[in-house]
């Protein structure tokens, strides 16, 4: 049985799912303007990684207008609360009246909902928490669960997971262990099942659209010595095998661009940039990000996961993925023991001990907390971020007109090396063969390229993001 969802009114001793009024803004008045994340002109929905319209707008476009529309500078990434500067001057510019926001926004019209989790993340945690607490209503699972709306919505499941357990474990600190603690733990328990199945389906989906292009399965690794041996070679002869393809490929009509070795994740982010294979426009702020030195990043990413509704979308993009998730692990790391956290992986159930804590104490210990928890989530939101951008590059790649032919002229490389270096590719066979006949019991098992062969391949390029 669900646990119930009572109301909650906002309380300024509670930091849960509560925050200041936001300006009553729309979808329609911040897509007036550019998107800076993917480039949409205005009026015109945003775009996935894919190209594809979704009805979830880029953070950064709705704090791009704000920045326009009331004269604040959002983006500074030393500040926590932004610092209102001189507003343009003009008809129509300035603040103007706003409704108090509703506590139960998921009793809203389905498309003022549409709207508002569009706008709003922490009105968005409030509505999947009442959902996964037993909330039902026509429409509302395609909604929080549809393609445009399910990463945003396994955000916003992973915020109230922390949420509910930060306050539960206060509240048990503070007051010991009640009613009010039983059910804390009892939402807990199902916005972590819900977010167990959002999971899974999202998993689904993707097997499901990998599997009809032809991806998935992958094919099964081949034992066989000989083909081994040629993919060592063309390890080791890294640089020679890459010009082999490149000019075979060449020969058969794939242009140069295409057919440009990539000997690094960036280099193949970037050419899937430049090929439009993937839609991430690299602006000014992405440049300046990317020649940031690492405190000032460690920094700005910790800016960023103090402030929910208003993120830094340059973190998000493909070229900056990879040290945004480094440096997170770097900073789960490091806050860890002031958290009180044993492991980075989760955050752990922080249990009452015997040991005597003043209010000040345990009001410390929660912030280093809640920062701890805001990491974890943005690691899982990178994590997610990686997964669609191999997804989509590889998809991409597959697609492209040149794809069969450089398979082809990789192929006929092997073989090249094959022919020019015999003497080199025996020695690989060699050490790849078994000295005995394998039996049910002792399988065929190949050695480490670097056990006592005298073999060290280099120029291994890193397949994942």
């Amino acid at each position: 049985m669900r646990p119930t969802f009572p109301p909650r009114p906002p309380s300024a001793s509670s930091t849960a799912l509560v925050r200041p009024a936001l300006w009553s803004l729309t979808s329609k008045e911040v897509t007036t303007i550019d998107c800076p994340t993917c480039g949409a002109r205005k009026h015109a929905l945003c775009r996935t990684l894919r190209d594809r319209p979704t009805t979830a707008l880029h953070r950064g476009r709705k704090t791009r207008y704000l920045n326009l529309r009331f004269g604040l500078d959002l983006t500074e990434p030393h500040t926590r609360h932004p610092q209102p500067h001189r507003a343009p001057t003009g008809p129509g510019i300035g603040l103007h009246a706003t409704r108090t926001p509703d506590p139960q926004p998921w009793r809203l019209p389905l498309y003022e909902l549409a709207d508002l989790i569009n706008i709003s993340f922490l009105d968005h945690a409030k509505v999947v928490t009442a959902h996964a607490c037993g909330l039902r209503r026509t429409g509302l699972d395609g909604l929080l669960y549809g393609p445009d709306h399910i990463q945003q919505s396994l955000d916003a499941l992973t915020y109230a997971l922390h949420d509910r357990q930060l306050q539960r474990e206060t509240h048990a600190l503070t007051r010991g262990r009640d009613a009010h603690t039983t059910l804390l733990a009892e939402q807990q328990q199902a916005i972590r099942s819900r977010l167990l199945e959002a999971e899974q389906l999202l998993k689904r989906r993707r097997i499901t659209e990998l599997t009809a292009a032809g991806i998935l399965p992958f094919p099964p690794r081949s034992d066989d010595p000989r083909h081994v041996a040629r993919a060592w070679l063309g390890r080791y002869l890294a640089d020679e095998k890459e010009a082999l393809v490149h000019a075979i490929a060449t020969a058969a009509g794939v242009p140069h661009n295409a057919a440009a070795p990539i000997r690094s994740i960036r280099d193949k982010i970037t050419k899937s940039i430049d090929n439009g294979w993937i839609t991430a426009p690299v602006n000014d702020t992405v440049e300046q990000l990317l020649a940031t030195d690492d405190h000032a990043f460690r920094r700005r990413l910790i800016a960023d996961a103090t402030q929910q509704d208003a993120r830094d979308d340059a973190l998000c993009h493909p070229l900056v993925l990879n040290r945004w998730r480094d440096q997170l692990n770097h900073s789960l790391t490091d806050l860890a023991p002031a958290a009180e956290n044993p492991t980075t992986k989760r955050l752990h159930d922080l249990t009452p001990t015997g040991r005597a804590r003043s209010a000040s104490q345990i009001e410390q210990l929660a912030g280093r907390r809640r920062l701890f928890a805001a990491l974890l989530q943005r690691r899982a939101e990178c994590t997610r971020l990686i997964t669609d951008l191999n997804d989509t590059m590889t998809l991409a790649e597959q697609a492209d007109p040149s794809y069969t032919k450089l398979k082809q002229a990789a192929d006929q490389a092997y073989s090249e090396l094959v022919r020019q270096h015999p003497d080199l590719y025996q020695r690989i066979r060699s050490a790849l063969t078994p000295t005995r006949p394998a039996t049910a019991a002792s399988p065929t098992t190949h050695p480490a390229p670097n056990s006592g062969s005298g073999f060290s391949p280099t120029g291994t390029v890193n397949r994942s993001v």
